[in-house]
């Protein structure tokens, strides 16, 4: 099943290209990427995000996450995995009007049961002043394990 098919209660999974230049500059407000790697800030144009995300695409599925009917309020960003590996880096992130609203822990839930029987190991680092995003991945059931400056947060779907 392909990334594009995930969907939620409340999220539906859309290609990022079809998200519009509001609905980008929202997902790239310092606040929103202050914890991220640094590629994601000074983001100030519409062409320079979407050069940005082409480039990523080169190396992760990119998928724009639409409030199911609504707006385009996030990223999901997940490596491609390495010949012959099942892992796949995990980052994920949501316009800060979306937040506080539990809509990242549906994303990691509707993930699981994605990948759930697959074999497919997730792993997302999460920077030790994100506190928000820790705790989503451990009510998943993610492990973490501490690699410096950040938390690396993994998980198995049993295969």
């Amino acid at each position: 099943m392909s990334l594009l098919e995930l969907q939620t209660s409340r999220l539906r999974a859309v290609r990022w290209q079809d998200l519009t230049a509001a609905e980008l500059e929202a997902l790239f407000a310092p606040k929103v990427v202050q914890w991220l790697p640094e590629g994601f800030q000074a983001k100030e144009s519409d062409q320079a995000r979407r050069d940005f995300l082409a480039a990523v695409a080169q190396q992760a599925e990119v998928i724009g996450l639409r409030d199911t009917g609504g707006p385009g309020i996030g990223l999901l960003i997940l490596s491609y995995p390495e010949d012959g590996s099942k892992v796949r880096n995990l980052g994920y992130l949501f316009a800060e009007a979306a937040w506080g609203q539990g809509l990242a822990s549906e994303l990691i839930g509707g993930l699981q049961a994605h990948f759930r029987g697959s074999g497919t190991f997730l792993s997302g680092g999460v920077m030790q002043q994100n506190a928000a995003s820790a705790r989503v991945l451990e009510k998943a059931g993610f492990t973490p394990q501490s690699a410096g400056g950040e938390t690396v947060f993994s998980w198995c779907a049993d295969g």
